[in-house]
């Protein structure tokens, strides 16, 4: 059994994801390297003992219960990271786990899109407004050259009519 409790440390600790597990008073008793890398904490710094949010120099966990803010999504101001957390209590030690996913990536490549598809669509309304006002120019101008052939279709007509009376 303690085998496998080192194994799953070891897992812990290669986990990509930031970990960290807090107290009730939201102060760190145990993390990982990922969590200092993802939020760029120096490994020097005291860490184990301090507020969690002094840590990260914000408020990223308002209230002692983080277990209420599994799956929110979180911008560190300091680093411009985003993050996804994933939060639970563990129940037999009165302890708190969050597991930070770092999905800045994916959040910019989001933003992008939509850009991306905002500007289609402008470009899409601007397209449609171009063929209207062609289309509307073009009526405008077959009625115009319309109405002068009607003109001068019905003064040819007069003429024959006048010649036929001759």
């Amino acid at each position: 059994m303690n085998n496998s409790k080192s194994l799953a440390e070891k897992i812990i600790e290669k986990d990509p994801n930031g970990v960290v597990v807090i107290d009730d008073e939201l102060n760190i008793i145990q993390f990982n390297k990922a969590f200092l890398s993802i939020f760029n904490i120096m490994p020097t710094h005291k860490i184990i003992g301090e507020n969690v949010n002094e840590i990260l120099a914000q408020e990223i966990f308002p209230d002692k219960n983080i277990a209420k803010d599994n799956g929110v999504v979180k911008h560190h101001h300091k680093t411009g990271k985003f993050v996804k957390t994933v939060t639970f209590r563990l129940e037999e030690e009165d302890l708190f786990a969050c597991f930070f996913v770092n999905i800045t990536d994916s959040f910019h490549n989001k933003r992008k899109l939509q850009l991306m598809k905002t500007e289609t669509i402008k470009k899409a309304q601007a397209v449609i407004d171009n063929q209207m006002r062609v289309a509307q120019e073009i009526a405008s101008l077959l009625g115009e050259t319309t109405a002068e052939s009607k003109v001068t279709l019905l003064q040819l007509m007069d003429v024959l009519k006048e010649e036929g009376e001759i």
